[in-house]
């Protein structure tokens, strides 16, 4: 019961130097909290993985309208009915250029003054597209999306120009009125464009496609579901260097002689500077998921459990490596330099920075790192459903890492 409550009260003083340190606590929880947000929402943002409407792209441009004649407003009509167009009507094209070039939006649409009237015509008229040199495929999005909507306009000049040059060269309206000329012109061009129309919904050639016999379709992903287990198993391990500077630099002020003076037991030392850690880790791995899960819908799985468990094995495995680091340096700086460069190297080789293709040479790589074994199991618990017992196996290998890291430690430390 002594050692339990000396490792306790250890705990308990690594915990309020840690809070203290206000630094740390900021690229610990602020820092990865912050990079999971915006490379989340940058994949949200443009469709790369999604559940369903959070993923829709939204596009900002602006439209300027010259022209009051019918093929503008069909163009416009056309525009603001879809939904990956957030547009704002302006009044000017020098206000359009002067807010996209205060990236207050991706393009500017200006439709040219007399735009239905040369269209009427047939004769060649140009639509205009200002946008930020900053934003290319966004803006080359924005440009496609105009192509197509000018495409089905343009059907309806050539068809409303070809019908009124027939009928000029039979001579069988000649003696008309204009107003007859004009309304058997729209009821020719309404009925071509029903027909055509009828066509396009039933055409006489179809594609279809059919999945897979047996297969079962799932639903998009939410990015973050996989972005902030990178970010949480990544920044875990920054506590490599803090644990180890910390000690280190005990031992170099003499404060850790001094406990080592006290009625304390050399393990409860230990110990509690562990479970201190180990503490920040749990808390830093429950407040990035629980961000994620409240502000972005993240899914949380359906094994709390198992999640606990597996941070439990990730916050071992990195206090242990941080025991490791400060019993095979020397100095407070040095440990603070590699704890760094390690967090680094082990993220980029456990796939935390960049995914490897499944079941490349990288990918198998991973699975000689922590970081591989935990993200796994992360990955499954939170975006297949996977239980407790499933991801037995990537815990049981983090905590293998985790006890030859101690091992490791306890044979190197020295305590004087």
């Amino acid at each position: 019961m002594d050692t339990i409550r000396y490792t306790l009260a250890v705990a308990g003083k690594e915990l309020q130097v840690m809070f203290k340190d206000r630094g740390a606590l900021a690229v610990l929880f602020l820092l990865p909290l912050l990079l999971a947000s915006l490379l989340g929402t940058m994949f949200q943002s443009f469709g790369v993985m999604g559940d369903g409407e959070a993923t829709a792209v939204s596009l900002d441009i602006f439209l300027i309208n010259e022209d009051d004649g019918p093929y503008a407003a069909q163009i416009v009509t056309a525009l603001e009915t879809i939904d990956a167009l957030n547009i704002e009507r302006l009044d000017s094209v020098t206000e359009a250029d002067e807010r996209i070039a205060d990236a207050q939006a991706l393009a500017a649409v200006i439709i040219p003054a007399g735009f239905s009237q040369r269209v009427d015509a047939y004769e060649p008229v140009q639509l205009q597209v200002i946008v930020d040199p900053a934003q290319e495929i966004a803006a080359s999005i924005v440009s496609g999306i105009l192509r197509q909507v000018a495409g089905e306009v343009e059907v309806v000049g050539e068809i409303s120009y070809g019908i009124r040059a027939v009928l000029a060269e039979s001579g069988a309206l000649a003696s008309a009125p204009p107003e007859m000329q004009r309304a058997i012109e729209a009821q020719t061009l309404g009925v071509i464009m029903t027909q055509l129309q009828e066509m396009r919904q039933n055409p006489v050639i179809t594609v279809r496609s059919e999945e897979l016999a047996g297969a079962v379709a799932t639903e998009p992903v939410n990015p973050f579901g996989y972005v902030v287990p990178n970010f949480a198993v990544m920044f875990s391990f920054f506590l490599v260097g803090v644990i180890s500077a910390t000690l280190l630099r005990e031992k170099e002020e003499g404060s850790f002689r001094r406990l080592l003076a006290a009625p304390l037991p050399p393990a409860a030392i230990i110990a509690g500077k562990m479970l201190a850690y180990m503490l920040i880790v749990v808390l830093q791995v429950g407040v990035l998921f629980g961000v994620a899960g409240a502000a972005f819908d993240m899914p949380l799985g359906q094994s709390p459990s198992g999640l606990l468990l597996l941070t439990l094995a990730l916050a071992l495995a990195a206090s242990a490596l941080g025991m490791l680091l400060a019993a095979v340096v020397k100095t407070s700086g040095q440990a603070d330099s590699l704890g760094t460069i390690i967090a680094f190297v082990l993220a980029g080789l456990g796939g935390a920075i960049v995914a490897f293709p499944a079941g490349s040479f990288m990918d198998k790589v991973t699975l000689f790192t922590p970081h591989g074994h935990a993200l796994r199991g992360f990955y499954g618990l939170l975006n297949d459903g996977l239980g407790v017992v499933d991801v037995l196996p990537q815990v049981g290998a983090v905590a293998g890492f985790a006890a030859v890291f101690f091992l490791a430690a306890m044979w190197r430390f020295k305590f004087e």
